[in-house]
């Protein structure tokens, strides 16, 4: 299949010719997904290319969403085939996670901290780390927070004119030419940012802050289900920590957030939220 023009559009958001220059050595796993061919001949135009789990068709050696507990395998793959970067996508490419040379896969949040680095309006749902308000504030950018979920996400864009945009699945925006995540186009940007800081990912990742963020669920049955946390849900903050509840819009459970510079915080302000939502279902 032909992705030339779409190719050449990813192309023209960056100086592909300086990218190019790096040569870097990147690992793309598109998880046997439709990213496959597109990937290769875009990635391929940038630096040199390793590929995995890039048969289409046969089912994935990974599970299809990337997360840092699903990409163990893709990480080692990284350090042995000595990658500056390693990038994996879901099966249709709009979630993306990155790996530096040394394994580490960073956090979507991370991530955005860095793609977003410079914008002045920033769009991203209530349940995102702190670390991106945070960092944003250190550079003059506005960050507005919207309802969880992409419609709301391009809604807020629209809204507010946003430069830049993410959801903590990995989804990244890049309006106002992309009104959607493109794991692809996050790639390249990515790749622009390390070619503009002339420094590999994990220095980079070091130049920033740890947050951590626990998640916790409780199963409540819909007729019990407490109506100030369906929708926007509730969110409380504690200085730079905060703790964010909000039931799931497609299954009979309440999820909790706990995010803060602390990871022993972060699992308090949790668990702390988890009795509340145990007590208000009846449990």
């Amino acid at each position: 299949m032909n992705h030339s023009d779409y190719i050449r559009v990813l192309l023209t958001t960056v100086d592909a010719a300086a990218i190019k220059r790096r040569h870097f050595k990147i690992l793309f796993d598109p998880v046997n997904g439709s990213a496959i061919e597109a990937g290769r001949q875009l990635f391929s135009k940038l630096g040199r290319l390793v590929m995995i789990n890039d048969c289409l068709g046969q089912r994935p050696a990974r599970a299809s969403e990337p997360r840092r507990e699903t990409l163990i395998e893709t990480a080692k793959q990284v350090v042995k085939n000595h990658c500056d970067l390693g990038m994996a996508t879901d099966v249709d490419a709009d979630r993306v996670l990155f790996i530096d040379e040394t394994g580490v896969v960073l956090s979507e949040d991370l991530t955005a901290v860095i793609l977003a680095h410079g914008k002045k309006t920033l769009v991203t749902p209530v349940n995102s780390s702190g670390i991106f308000t945070a960092e944003a504030k250190k550079w003059g950018g506005k960050v507005i927070e919207c309802p969880v979920g992409p419609p709301e996400i391009i809604q807020a864009i629209k809204t507010h004119r946003a430069d830049f945009a993410y959801e903590e699945s990995g989804k990244y925006f890049f309006p106002p030419e992309f009104l959607w995540a493109d794991g692809l186009l996050a790639g390249v940007k990515i790749l622009e940012a390390m070619t503009a800081r002339q420094q590999i990912l994990s220095r980079i990742r070091k130049d920033y802050p740890e947050f951590f963020q626990v998640k916790l669920a409780v199963d409540c049955s819909w007729s019990k289900m407490p109506s100030k946390w369906v929708g926007f849900g509730e969110k409380r903050i504690f200085g730079d920590s905060f703790m964010f509840i909000r039931a799931s819009g497609t299954e009979p459970l309440i999820r909790i957030f706990g995010d803060s510079p602390s990871k022993k915080q972060a699992q308090e302000l949790a668990e702390a939220g988890k009795k509340e939502v145990k007590a208000e279902c009846g449990q």
